[in-house]
């Protein structure tokens, strides 16, 4: 027999074992364990219908060893709730990143301390004139509002008529006062968590500077470690 043919020989006689083992393994004698909707636990060397789509476990029949596992199919009720948590999960990182890239900033931008404090100033030098602003409004019409009772109570002690003018100035004076105490609450209570925003960027400041701590770090979310896969027995 040629060299040619003695090769080709060989290679057909190495693809069909090839293809006996490969059938052999497509072949293989398969246990399958899950667990159905009861919580009742099944282990059988025949899947049901009904189990198809559960969530289960394939180990090899002869080695006991584990070869396979299949998620269960998700509910829309799960498939939406599994969306929620990645949406959650994404929100998180992306929460991490930016406090990463506000940190890095922060480090570059100001050298020292008294940089950082003068930056928070500039922040709320405005808002603290408005509110002053706004109290000495409150202060002035309330004043108005006193000096015009004052004026109406003399012209009812001297039996005058009211003049309808003085009653719509108090009024209006008391709408407004109303309107800017409310404004000024909420302009405090702002600048209030402005300054505990401050305390805390400071304090974060300080432990970067002085190496106590690190920039934030996005961490990706983690999943409870399955515990390892024993051969079911029968």
């Amino acid at each position: 027999m040629s060299s040619s043919k003695q090769l080709l020989a060989a290679c057909l006689g190495a693809a069909l074992i090839a293809g006996a083992v490969a059938q052999e393994k497509s072949q293989e004698k398969k246990i399958y364990r899950w667990v159905d909707k009861s919580g009742k636990v099944h282990i059988s060397d025949q899947l049901p219908p009904e189990a198809v789509d559960q969530a289960r476990k394939e180990y090899s029949a002869s080695s006991g060893t584990l070869k396979k596992e299949v998620r269960s199919q998700l509910t829309p009720a799960e498939q939406a709730l599994a969306q929620q948590q990645a949406k959650l999960e994404a929100e998180a990182l992306e929460q991490a990143e930016k406090a990463k890239r506000i940190e890095q900033g922060m480090m570059i931008n100001f050298e020292t301390e008294q940089e950082l404090q003068r930056s928070f100033d500039e922040r709320t030098d405005l808002l603290q004139q408005t509110i002053a602003s706004l109290k000495a409004s409150i202060q002035s019409r309330r004043a108005a509002v006193i000096s015009t009772l004052n004026e109406l109570s003399d012209l009812e002690l001297e039996g005058k008529p009211l003049p309808e003018a003085k009653i719509k100035q108090i009024r209006s004076n008391h709408a407004l006062i109303l309107k800017q105490t409310e404004q000024m609450a909420r302009l405090t209570a702002s600048f209030e968590a402005l300054k505990g925003e401050f305390s805390a960027t400071l304090e974060r400041y300080r432990q970067l500077k002085s190496g106590q701590a690190t920039l934030a770090l996005p961490e990706a979310p983690t999943s409870a470690a399955a515990a390892p896969d024993q051969p079911p027995r029968q």
